[in-house]
């Protein structure tokens, strides 16, 4: 089951309804400078309630968030300054800077997390430090005004009454300023939170959908380059690669790589040796095991590769073990753009991913020996087992192909089939061993003699069929026939040492002259071959085609 989401910015702005505010005398400190900064935050302050009810993007909220910025960092200089020129109460000093410095950290994150959150998200947090900082104005800073305004007129010996330091007002504002960083904190932490469910969730959509990789890839490259593509669009990675060693070289080789800063990979391709061995990728491959860093510039064993990381922005990655037959077979490594990205879950997440990947190029490779299996046996069951040639069933298949071939083409297209002579002879003096002899060397003359792309299969006993493709004519056929003839009629040598000698018969139909089909062609043949096989008593005739015969 997938964690259930939380709507982070719906919980937000439901509990926070702001309002421009107006600036008030009351709040005035009576310091020009102080007054005139505390009256620009207003400015804002109800410029990001304004971007609220209006629904801004995220540009504008860049904007806002750099005036922001701009603002505190002139306002605390100021105020600094202030307290280093008046002897501020120690208490009251040390607590204004300290909350300066809470306040800059947390300006700092919200920076940070803009570029990763949803707009209306970094605007509600917008307008949470903006109010943080009202409060500080409207309470803390007014205490400094006072306080200063108090020193001035002392030191000018003025009889102005001016209100003393009230401790109890000042550590009153101290606890609320405390209250409200624990909730900008908390709105923190739950940013943070919302971003891993989002990103487990992410995850975890990923590694359904590596599934369906693995399932519907048609090739071992297709599922790598998927897999890959996969989880960088729909996680919170924005790289991620495959490599092993070369079976010849201690070189990693890419398999699949996909998203930014891929191109370091190729620049510093990680490799079996002492000046490599810090490479995460390798690590991993020599140790057989996962590894992550969420921390990759604050990584001592990364040191080597900081540039190019910090370059690339790979600032968390993780290096997986790709088993395959129950052996390593690869890495997969990953990189995200943010540290702190691998946590107990993310971590297990990966692995799996990893291990659906190596579970998935077994299936692959299972169904790979299934098949072969399958093309092994269709093959036997298409082969003559005495002489390797294509059978019957294989002659079939091939010669209604070769017919629909020569209608497209409009090419001709003959079939001879051929009967031994005297071959019974040999088996009957000489027994099935010189019978079975003279059968793999008349096959092997053959070969030898008719075209390469020509087809030879055996029907059975000493019958033999040839299909020529792409002639025109049967004149082309006959001119070749004697080199055939010659190549057979060569005494064959038998197991024994002595030697025996066969003649054959040979009948010629073409198509579509002697017929459009291969039951009519085979028939045309082998009357052709009767024909030449009669004629042979007494003649040197050996072939004949099907069209003299009729």
């Amino acid at each position: 089951m997938l964690p259930r989401p939380i709507h982070l910015q719906n919980e937000m702005t439901q509990s926070f309804a702001l309002h421009e505010l107006r600036w008030s005398a009351a709040i005035e400190g009576g310091i020009a400078e102080i007054d005139a900064q505390h009256r620009r935050l207003f400015e804002i302050f109800n410029a990001a309630v304004r971007a609220q009810a209006a629904g801004v993007g995220r540009v504008e909220i860049q904007t806002l968030l750099a005036d922001l910025l701009d603002y505190t960092q002139g306002h605390f200089r100021n105020e600094a300054d202030l307290m280093r020129r008046w002897p501020i109460d120690a208490a009251h000093k040390s607590m204004h800077l300290a909350a300066h410095e809470r306040f800059a950290t947390f300006l700092s994150k919200a920076l940070a997390l803009h570029a990763e959150q949803p707009a209306d998200v970094a605007l509600d947090l917008l307008a949470y430090l903006a109010q943080w900082l009202l409060h500080h104005v409207a309470v803390v800073d007014l205490q400094l005004a006072r306080e200063v305004r108090a020193l001035e007129a002392a030191s000018n010996d003025s009889v102005i009454a001016v209100r003393s330091i009230d401790e109890t007002q000042l550590r009153v504002a101290d606890t609320l300023g405390q209250l409200l960083d624990s909730l900008v904190q908390r709105t923190f932490d739950l940013l943070h939170q919302r971003e891993q469910l989002s990103n487990l969730q992410k995850l975890y959509r990923a590694l359904l959908h590596s599934g369906d990789v693995l399932i519907q890839s048609r090739s071992e490259q297709e599922m790598l380059d998927s897999l890959c593509s996969k989880i960088v669009h729909e996680t919170p990675f924005h790289a991620a690669w495959i490599g092993r060693p070369r079976a010849d070289a201690e070189l990693f080789e890419v398999l699949a790589m996909f998203g930014e800063g891929t191109r370091q990979v190729d620049e510093a391709r990680p490799r079996l040796t002492s000046e490599y061995r810090s490479s995460m990728t390798v690590r991993a491959w020599t140790g057989q095991q996962l590894l992550y860093s969420n921390d990759t510039l604050a990584d001592p064993i990364l040191a080597h590769w900081h540039d190019g990381l910090a370059r690339h922005r790979w600032l968390s990655a993780l290096a997986a073990p790709i088993m395959r037959g129950g052996t390593i077979w690869a890495v997969l490594t990953l990189a995200s753009p943010q540290r702190g990205t691998f946590d107990e879950q993310t971590v297990e997440v990966c692995s799996r991913i990893a291990t659906h990947l190596g579970r998935g190029l077994d299936e692959f490779d299972l169904k790979a020996n299934i098949q072969s299996l399958r093309n092994a046996q269709a093959l036997l069951a298409r082969t003559d087992p005495l002489t390797g040639l294509p059978n019957r069933l294989a002659l079939d298949e091939y010669l209604d192909a070769a017919i629909r071939r020569a209608q497209r083409t409009r090419r001709a297209l003959a079939v001879g089939l051929i009967d031994l002579d005297d071959f019974k002879a040999v088996n009957d003096s000489r027994g099935h061993d010189a019978g079975d002899a003279v059968l793999r060397e008349f096959v092997q003359r053959v070969r030898d003699a008719i075209r390469a792309g020509d087809f030879f299969a055996r029907l059975g006993g000493d019958e033999f069929v040839m299909v020529f493709e792409a002639v025109e004519d049967g004149t082309l056929i006959e001119s070749s026939l004697p080199r055939l003839h010659a190549a057979v009629q060569t005494p064959y040598a038998l197991p024994k040492g002595d030697a025996v000698g066969v003649g054959m018969s040979l009948g010629l139909a073409v198509h579509p002259r002697d017929g459009l089909t291969s039951r009519d062609l085979l028939r045309h043949a082998d009357a052709a071959m009767y024909q030449a096989k009669l004629r042979r008593k007494g003649s040197p005739e050996w072939f004949r085609f099907a069209s003299t015969t009729r």
